[in-house]
């Protein structure tokens, strides 16, 4: 199982990003992973998950699950995000780190 998973937007409009692949960690991690997308039933929900009210500085994710016999990708505003997935977001979340930002030069020491 491979996970994609973006975080964007809030206050400061940064980006998060992690892919995992469960092949890659170690097992009990790829247990947990696998366990969470279940609990989620990921592929069970719709492509959008918006809120009622549009809000500013909230942050959406976007989530791409492939368990190598189907792939679904899922966005989801922060207030809207079922309970049964907010454990995932929250593990993947805590496995992103922040994306580059494009077109913006590094800057040199």
């Amino acid at each position: 199982m491979r996970v994609e998973f973006e975080r964007s937007g809030g206050f400061a409009g940064l980006r998060r990003a992690c892919t995992v692949d469960e092949a890659t960690l170690p097992p009990e991690e790829a247990g947990q992973l696998r366990d969470l997308v279940q609990a989620a039933r990921f592929f069970d929900l719709p492509a959008e998950v918006t809120a009622r009210r549009p809000g500013g500085d909230r942050f959406h994710y976007r989530l791409t699950v492939d368990d190598r016999e189907r792939r679904h990708t899922v966005d989801l505003d922060e207030v809207a995000v079922p309970d049964g997935v907010r454990p995932l977001v929250d593990w993947l979340s805590r496995k992103a780190t922040p994306a580059p930002r494009v077109g913006k030069p590094p800057r040199s020491s």
